[in-house]
């Protein structure tokens, strides 16, 4: 898996740069028992995509989006163009025009995040490794 995209600094963004595979869910303090293991977040520069993998056929489904970190790092925002999200990962990964995440954990290997919906208010937990 690749990601393009233009860079500054010599590329450097920390620990967010790479690949990160989306390890579990937690549903308002529940393990979401029914998510497959299967979605990844990329970053590069201040380019993001989020990608869905269909491990029996080898297919995935992906979308773009512009991402920042806020100034005191305790959050992180994703901005998508368009309203072109994969599907199958709607249900679990509710993704919004504008989502915003709290960042609970960023190191080099962990990553972990939280978003609370606008409009349900249910509070969703991701726990991520980085995938090398």
């Amino acid at each position: 898996m690749s990601l393009g995209s233009c860079t500054h600094n010599n590329g450097d963004i920390g620990y967010w740069f790479g690949l990160w595979h989306l390890d579990s869910i937690d549903i308002d303090g529940t393990p979401a028992a029914d998510y497959d293991g299967n979605i990844y977040f990329m970053f590069q520069g201040k380019v993001f995509c989020i990608r869905c993998v269909d491990e029996l056929n080898h297919d995935y489904a992906e979308s773009f989006a512009q991402w920042q970190e806020s100034d005191d790092h305790q959050s992180m925002t994703l901005t998508f163009a368009d309203n072109r999200f994969p599907p199958d990962i709607s249900p679990l990964v509710p993704l919004e025009v504008v989502t915003k995440f709290s960042v609970i954990t960023l190191g080099s290997k962990e990553m972990v995040l939280r978003h609370v919906h606008c409009a349900t208010g249910v509070t969703r937990t991701y726990h991520f490794t980085r995938w090398e």
